[in-house]
């Protein structure tokens, strides 16, 4: 039987990473609907979806963005469940959707992989810390707290690049805010997520290869998306001036602490 689940990917001049991810999600999730933005990239796809006929490809009129981008497909089916990937992620594990979907429900409302490179090399910045002297600090500041974590724990966040999303709570909160163009989308989503009383579950014995480097330019578009998670999240023009200060100080010498500790080992 096939899962209740729905793939979505968004694709913007990422054609050849899409073409190495769709058959580790074929193969993964025989069965699964998987679908497809090109979001006004200029990306010819017919010859991947003739190679895949089980994929539903959508040719957007305009760029949506990230989470423009899966609102839209999302609105094209009714599973159950929304398993977000980026183009150059690909499934290298066995069983990795359905493990995801094991440990979606109840008060779960969001899952998430851990995130490696095609070496293994794991990215700490896969999710966002959620407990802590120093995450607390990193949230009062509209920011985030990695660290590399090898258990599974409640996160404040977990990266968009591959997660599974509970689809009456996406809707419940009323999905990706579109005014978010790219970067932080998954921050404000899962925050909002928490906010009604979801859990956000990092889960690393599940992994997911993550190339990066397939987006578009940070310095393009973090500013504005920083301004906006200010502006929806932190009400106080004294906690927006000071905060993220005390937050760069806090990062600094926490991470000196760090080192000693391991030069203690």
């Amino acid at each position: 039987m096939a899962p209740d689940v729905a793939i979505q990917v968004v694709n913007y001049r990422t054609r050849a990473q899409l073409e190495a991810c769709l058959p580790t999600v074929l193969a993964d999730a025989p069965g699964a609907r998987v679908l497809v933005l090109d979001n006004a990239s200029g990306d010819d796809l017919s010859e991947l979806a003739e190679r895949h006929p089980e994929v539903e490809f959508v040719a957007g009129e305009r760029n949506l963005g990230f989470g423009g981008g899966h609102n839209l497909l999302a609105s094209r089916h009714d599973a159950r469940a929304l398993l977000l990937l980026n183009p150059d992620t690909r499934l290298i594990e066995p069983r990795t959707v359905e493990r995801l979907l094991a440990a979606l429900g109840g008060d779960v409302w969001a899952v998430g992989p851990q995130l490696v490179s095609a070496a293994g090399e794991v990215d700490p910045r896969d999710h966002g810390e959620l407990r802590g002297f120093r995450a607390r600090v990193a949230q009062a500041a509209g920011s985030s707290h990695y660290r590399r974590r090898d258990a599974p724990a409640d996160a404040a966040w977990v990266s968009g690049a591959a997660c599974l999303v509970d689809r009456r709570a996406f809707d419940a909160v009323g999905g990706f805010d579109p005014g978010f163009f790219l970067y932080k989308e998954e921050e404000d989503l899962f925050l909002r997520m928490r906010r009604a009383g979801g859990r956000v579950l990092y889960l690393p014995s599940v992994r997911v290869r993550h190339d990066g480097g397939a987006v578009a330019s940070r310095d393009a578009h973090m500013p504005a998306s920083v301004a906006r998670f200010a502006d929806k999240h932190i009400r106080s023009g004294v906690q927006r001036r000071v905060m993220p200060r005390v937050h760069r100080a806090v990062a600094v010498w926490g991470g000196r602490l760090d080192r000693l500790r391991e030069l203690a080992r």
